[in-house]
């Protein structure tokens, strides 16, 4: 999805995601537009480190698409699935969580927002500059 701003950055998050099964889609729907959270006692068959890790890139994720919009996008991938042993194997990943932007390794580590949120910016800069849109005119 490109847009004035140019194409949107994409953001990839390396680690271990919890697999959880759900309601049907339309139901899953209808509960996340009431603001309610189903339950899911799958998550809760998980080391507690693996949990506050969940919790903690879906709480960025949630903040990167509520001030990014579309210009990132924000993919969580297992790092046991066969894309995350590829990613792991090509960026040299020896620990997760890891953060890639643009398809570069950028954190090793789960970052602060603030610290992410410098990283978005700075690739959406990048991205302007090489798609050729400006904010502005130039001086």
């Amino acid at each position: 999805m490109a847009s004035r701003h140019g194409p949107p950055v994409k953001v990839e998050f390396v680690g271990i995601i919890p697999t959880l099964f759900a309601h049907c889609q339309q139901c899953m729907e209808v509960m996340h537009g009431t603001g309610m959270t189903p339950y899911s006692e799958q998550l809760e068959e998980y080391p507690e480190d693996v949990k506050k890790q969940y919790f903690e890139i879906s709480e960025m994720a949630q903040r990167v698409r509520d001030e990014f919009s579309g210009r990132v996008l924000f993919d969580a991938i297992d790092s046991a699935s066969p894309q995350g042993l590829w990613l792991m194997i090509k960026h040299r990943i020896l620990k997760t969580p890891c953060i890639l932007i643009q398809g570069r390794k950028v954190f090793d580590r789960i970052p602060s927002y603030e610290e992410l949120r410098g990283k978005i910016l700075e690739a959406i800069g990048a991205t302007q500059e090489a798609s050729g849109v400006s904010d502005g005119p130039s001086k």
